[in-house]
Formats: structure tokens, C-alpha cells, sequence
């Protein structure tokens, strides 16, 4: 990592990335606590899963209106707020801890208020970035954001189960306090963000005007909607992947979460090593096919391998190989995200970004929650010639339909990077 020594150009975004990193660690640990208390009350998985829901449609839907808004605005300043009406949501989730009046609708609510901070927060973060950050530097510190998350997805189950068990839920809302406030007190007094980017037009332009030049500039740029296409067609391949992880494994090993434990830790074991990676390997000279040919990489190997295997081994090593170069990805993709687009453009136009690239998940949760109980799993439990053949490439039994919608979103996947590979606007952006 010698090209990312600590010097005076990314002081500013070492002390970000350390506040950050901690204070969504609290988050995630609190969050994934709360999953859990959720469960643990209603003994609902519906219950459980909608606090995540509740939290990402109001931070998609919003996103659109939210980057007018951001561009006009202190950058560092909204951060600042985010984190003020975070840390007094944590504060109240505590006072109804330790009141014993705590419920899961409260939760949704509060998880709803957090999702609409967080439409504002995340582009403004990611402006803050191109304004700290010399365009050198893009591709490897996204590697470094890369690897704090992945850090956070390994050990943050693992520290929040132990300290649910051990000490209680009021115990990680008081960490995520503390955490919010250090990420706080580090952005106020040692992050120096650059407030001279202005909007000459902005009292002239109506609200809804400004909303609308993020969602113009994308169509406008064929290249960078064509690439916000290809992400949102990513996400609902992962959102897919993501639904039926989970239920799959365990009908498959017998229930046994040890083995689904060591299995889903393979993802953030390889975002270390990818993120890592990123940091240290030279940078393609042609972005756009590197990033195609690392999906249909991922695609074909990890869910092939997912829908093919039989025993936690075989999945390990499709986790570890289809995630390991995903930070590759990320990194690259936001590269020519910062360098293509305007910084005096970048919150309305990541914002609409957002709104774009992300509602596929959702989507994806629902067609392939959808598809696997009530088309595929059926399916898979009638004799019939095609079910035989199927069952010669995921096998038969509980959890056949789960491994069979790999195998379709493998080949869904493969042949939509080889449609996009073939795009003439999305080489354009590496010229």
C-alpha cells in the first residue's frame, strides 16, 4: 500500500474514512442486534427482514429529490445533521430499552426516519470524497472503503451475537452512541471539505427543476446510463442471490447454521482480500471490459457453483472466488463515476444514481422470493422429464428449487454482461 502513505493530500480522508468506518460499525452492529431482538419477539422472519426494508425504500425513493438539495448545500454540514438525528434515534431506541417500552413498530419507524438521513448522508459523502481526494487516488481509496465494509460484514454478526448474549442489547446502543459521536467530533474539527463549489442558477431554478437535471445529465450521458443500467441489472442478480442464500444452505446441510456461518463469513473474508488487492495491482487501462468480464467471473462461477454444490466446502469456495474481485468492481465503477461527472453536478446526479441503481434490489428480493416458493421449489418436487433433468445438475429433495434459480441467474447473468459488453456507450467511457 505504498501508494496510499499517509500524507498531506489524504489526511482528510484517513480521518473521514476512520470515523466513518467506526460509526457504521456501531450501526450495523445495532442494526443486526435488532434483527435479532426482532425475531426473537415475534418469532417472525417477515417481521425481522421489513427493518431492512424500512430502512432502504425511503433512502431509494428519496435519493431523486435529495441530490437538488445537496449540490446547493454544505457538503460536511449535512453529514454533520445525518449524525446528530442518527446519534438522538439511537438515544430514544435506548431511553425504550431501558424503559422496557420497546416494540418493533417504533423500530420501523425509526428505521424509516434513518433511511430518509440517509438519502441526504450517502451523496453527500460521496461528493466530500471527490472534493478531499486527488483523482489519482479514486480507485484506491474506494479499495480502502471496500475493505472497511468488508470488515464490518465479517466480524460485525460475530461481535454483535457475543455481546447480545452476553451483554444485552442496551450495551451495543450505548457503543453506537459513542461511536456516533467520534465520528461526529473527528468531521467537525479535523476534516477540512472545500465549500467553494456553487450553483450560480440555483435561485433562479424551481425545486423541481433542479431535481430533474440529475435524472437529464444521466440520460444525456448515454455512456454513464448505460453503466447505471448495467449496475442496476447487477444488483438484481445480487438481490436474487441474496434472498435465497440463506433458506437454500440451510435446507440443503439440514439446518445447520454452523456450516451457513462459516459459509457467509467467505464474503467478507474475500471483499479483505479483494479491497486489499485493489490497493496494491495496477489500475486497467480499459475500465468498462475489466469490469464485464469480472461479473461473468462472479455470475458463472459463484451461483453455478452455489446451485450445483452439495456440502459447505463447495459453497465456501464459490462464496470466496464469485466476492473476492467485487471490490474490483466497486472500485473501478466509481472511478469513472467521479471522473465523468461535474463535482458541482455530483449530488444530483449520484442522487438520481441511487434511485436508479438501487430499486432493482428490492425487486429482486420480491421475484426471487416469488419464483423460488411458488414456481421453482414446486416444480422441483414434480416428476416430470424436464424436473429429472434438472435434478442431474442440482440434485433432488428440500431445497432444489433454491439451488435451480442459481443456476438461472448464473446464466441470466452471463448472458446480460455479454449483451453489455457489446454496448458502444459503455466503451466510450474508456476512451
Amino acid at each position: 500500500m505504498n501508494n496510499l502513505k499517509f500524507n498531506k493530500e489524504l489526511k482528510n480522508f484517513y480521518i473521514l474514512l476512520l470515523g466513518e468506518f467506526i460509526s457504521e460499525f456501531g450501526s450495523k452492529m445495532t442494526s443486526f442486534a435488532l434483527i435479532m431482538w426482532a425475531f426473537e419477539k415475534s418469532g417472525s422472519v417477515m417481521s425481522a427482514s421489513t427493518l431492512t426494508f424500512c430502512t432502504l425504500l425511503p433512502s431509494i425513493l428519496l435519493s431523486f429529490f435529495a441530490g437538488s438539495l445537496i449540490d446547493g448545500w454544505n457538503k460536511k454540514r449535512i453529514m454533520l445533521i445525518a449524525n446528530v438525528i442518527a446519534t438522538i434515534f439511537s438515544l430514544i431506541t435506548l431511553i425504550l430499552i431501558l424503559n422496557n417500552q420497546l416494540n418493533i413498530s417504533y423500530l420501523y419507524l425509526i428505521n424509516f426516519t434513518l433511511g430518509v438521513v440517509s438519502a441526504f448522508e450517502n451523496p453527500a459523502a460521496d461528493v466530500i470524497i471527490s472534493l478531499i481526494v486527488p483523482e489519482e487516488y479514486y480507485t484506491k481509496t474506494s479499495g480502502l472503503y471496500s475493505f472497511t465494509n468488508a470488515f464490518s460484514t465479517t466480524f460485525v454478526p460475530i461481535i454483535s451475537t457475543a455481546f447480545y448474549a452476553f451483554l444485552g442489547l442496551k450495551v451495543i446502543v450505548i457503543l453506537d452512541l459513542f461511536s456516533f459521536v467520534f465520528a461526529f467530533l473527528s468531521l467537525l474539527i479535523f476534516v477540512h471539505v472545500p465549500n467553494n463549489i456553487i450553483i450560480a442558477e440555483a435561485e433562479e431554478e424551481s425545486f423541481l427543476s433542479s431535481c430533474k437535471q440529475g435524472i437529464h445529465y444521466i440520460i444525456e450521458r448515454k455512456g454513464i446510463f448505460h453503466l447505471i443500467i448495467f449496475m442496476a441489472f447487477v444488483n438484481f442478480i445480487a438481490a436474487i442471490y441474496n434472498c435465497n442464500f440463506a433458506p437454500m444452505i440451510l435446507s440443503r446441510n439440514g439446518n445447520n447454521k454452523l456450516e451457513l456461518g462459516i459459509v457467509s463469513s467467505m464474503v467478507g473474508i474475500a471483499g479483505i482480500v479483494g479491497s486489499i488487492l485493489v490497493t496494491l495491482l495496477k489500475e486497467p487501462k480499459k475500465r468498462i471490459p475489466f469490469i464485464i468480464n469480472i461479473m461473468i467471473f462472479s455470475f458463472l462461477f459463484c451461483n453455478g457453483m452455489l446451485g450445483i454444490g452439495r456440502n459447505y466446502y463447495v459453497w465456501m469456495v464459490a462464496v470466496f472466488a464469485g466476492n473476492c474481485l467485487i471490490p474490483f468492481l466497486t472500485a473501478n465503477v466509481t472511478y469513472i463515476m467521479r471522473t465523468n461527472i461535474p463535482i458541482e453536478m455530483q449530488g444530483r446526479v449520484f442522487s438520481a444514481r441511487n434511485t436508479l441503481q438501487y430499486f432493482s434490489i428490492p425487486v429482486g428480493y420480491i421475484v426471487g422470493g416469488v419464483l423460488t416458493d411458488k414456481l421453482l421449489e414446486p416444480f422441483m418436487k414434480t416428476p416430470s422429464t424436464l424436473q429429472q433433468f434438472f435434478s442431474y445438475i442440482v440434485g433432488t429433495g428440500k431445497g432444489a428449487g433454491n439451488g435451480l434459480i442459481y443456476i438461472i441467474i448464473a446464466l441470466l447473468g452471463f448472458a446480460g454482461c455479454c449483451f453489455f459488453k457489446s454496448n458502444e456507450h459503455l466503451k466510450s467511457l474508456d476512451d
